[in-house]
């Protein structure tokens, strides 16, 4: 009995002392954050907050056999509203490594010490990925290697050690907004190539034949899995687009360059039509000279002006390369195919534009300070909120319309929202009216200081 006490003494003890450690790192980290606040960019936060509240709407379904084939992630070619979510995530965890980078260093960290935390970072989410695959997804083994959380840990460590030696080389920042976006179209080819040099049909995919002989049984039940590990490493294009978009909100102003005046002689306006006349306006438009003027324009503008004008012309190429791709190329979530990389980063490129605009430079704050509480604590919220939805469903209640004994989700959409919305709305009404319960508690984390990220 005294040896018993002993040991269980000694455990106590060890748990306090981690415990203790964990809690000191915590408010470390959470003074390290308060500290370098003004370093935050709102549109990330908000856009984040965004597709964290779209991630909610798809986990909450009232009836799993009634739900919408636009919320499920695509068979193969073809995009649904659920193909946004987790490449969006991707997206948004590139933009925010420069601001860790760069808050970590300006603390007084060391670039060895930065890749450490990024490594931390790494093996967090990664075991996080693999607890949650197995609790809440179906495997065709115990555990499932790879999934939606070991996709953003290991496309996170690919990107941020990419940035880290880029920035190591001393690549400026204004620069690296096209390093990365060429390297990223660059990358996307290629595994484009792989995964359709056999042909574009599902059994002929060779990312299906790779992941299959790689991680064997330890993979997605889907004939394509989506978080394989060639989608993985297909997916890593997008981080680097959102650290494109990041380097973009990071531009430092630019120095010594001025507008360059150019004198057209406007013979037309002058002296009438003729075609001498209009072969000499031609010219005087369409010369290095002139040319250089007009974009020299560019360094008229505002800093803040300049960054909406990159976003914007960046978004408006990814839509002209995106269509061009899309005649040869299918789009395909499941492969992340160079057209599918591309339509993001047409959306991504947009979306930052706007939300940078009412966030950053209107400083709009209605609507925008709830999504960007939820999006502060985003992986600790889905999380949460995946428990619960699978917690509830062991709460069985008898329907009156049926019957029979239904989990809580299913008899609540079948008893008090079927009646009134028909079968096609009646998954997606209980998945709002929870979604929007869930996002008003989330914003109490707020009012008490609260701030759970990675």
């Amino acid at each position: 009995m005294y040896v018993n006490d002993v040991e269980e003494f000694a455990l106590k003890t060890y748990i306090r002392k981690y415990l203790k450690i964990i809690k000191t790192l915590y408010f470390d980290k959470k003074a390290k954050d308060q500290e370098y606040a003004y370093m935050r960019i709102g549109a990330i936060d908000v856009l984040r907050g965004i597709f964290v509240v779209a991630a909610l709407f798809i986990i909450n379904q009232g009836m799993e056999s009634a739900v919408s084939s636009n919320l499920a992630i695509s068979t193969w070619h073809g995009m649904t509203f659920a193909d946004l979510v987790l490449p969006y995530f991707v997206l948004i965890m590139g933009m925010s490594i420069p601001f860790f980078v760069k808050k970590n260093y300006a603390d007084g960290d060391l670039i060895i010490d930065i890749v450490k935390r990024v490594f931390i970072r790494f093996a967090i989410i990664f075991i996080v990925g693999l607890l949650y695959s197995v609790i809440f997804m179906e495997g065709r083994a115990s555990v499932r290697l790879t999934g939606p959380y070991q996709l953003l840990a290991i496309d996170y460590l690919l990107v941020a050690l990419a940035y880290i030696g880029l920035l190591n080389i001393k690549i400026k920042n204004n620069a690296l907004t096209y390093v990365f976006l060429i390297m990223a179209i660059i990358v996307s080819c290629i595994m484009t190539l792989i995964a359709f040099i056999n042909g574009y049909s599902i059994d002929k995919s060779a990312f299906i034949g790779i992941d299959r002989s790689i991680l064997g049984g330890f993979m997605s039940k889907s004939t394509a899995d989506p978080e394989g590990l060639m989608a993985i490493l297909a997916a890593s294009p997008l981080g680097m687009i959102g650290l494109s978009i990041a380097c973009i909100f990071n531009k430092k102003p630019i120095k010594n360059k001025r507008y360059k005046k150019y004198y057209r002689p406007a013979m037309i306006r002058t002296y009438g039509f003729s075609r001498s006349n209009l072969w000499i306006d031609i010219k005087s438009w369409l010369n290095p000279k002139s040319i250089g003027s007009i974009l020299s324009n560019y360094y008229r503008i505002n800093d803040e002006l300049k960054k909406l004008v990159n976003l914007a012309l960046l978004s408006l190429l990814m839509l002209i390369l995106s269509h061009i791709s899309q005649v040869f190329i299918p789009l395909n979530r499941n492969v992340f195919s160079l057209t599918f990389v591309l339509r993001m980063a047409e959306y991504a490129y947009f979306l930052s534009m706007l939300a940078y605009l009412l966030c950053d430079i209107m400083k709009l704050s209605f609507g925008t300070s709830l999504l960007k509480r939820v999006g502060l604590n985003a992986v600790p919220i889905i999380l949460l909120d995946t428990a619960i939805h699978e917690l509830i469903k062991f709460i069985h209640i008898k329907s009156i319309y049926t019957g029979t004994w239904l989990p809580f989700n299913n008899w609540f959409t079948t008893d008090f929202i079927l009646p009134i919305t028909g079968t096609d709305y009646a998954s997606a009404c209980y998945s709002v009216f929870i979604t929007v319960i869930w996002v008003l508690l989330f914003n109490l984390l707020e009012k008490y200081k609260l701030k759970i990220n990675i």
